[in-house]
């Protein structure tokens, strides 16, 4: 029974000097594995136009395309 008992705590051990030598990394994975998104762009607007502004919705063509 005292073999468990030390085997858990040199565990225990090991596994926090790890985790303190290596807490930035670890730290730098979870927050990319675990951390908010950034906020992307919308890629369907069109660069050249203000966003305030819209497409037309209607299915005819404009009168001067007309043929």
């Amino acid at each position: 029974m005292l073999n468990l008992v030390i085997a858990i705590l040199a565990l225990i051990i090991w596994s926090s000097v790890v985790i303190y030598y290596f807490r930035s990394p670890l730290l730098h994975w979870f927050d990319n594995r675990f951390g908010k998104d950034p906020v992307l762009p919308d890629l369907d607007s069109d660069p050249e136009q203000p966003p305030s502004e819209s497409h037309s919705t209607s299915a005819a063509p404009p009168a001067d395309k007309a043929s």
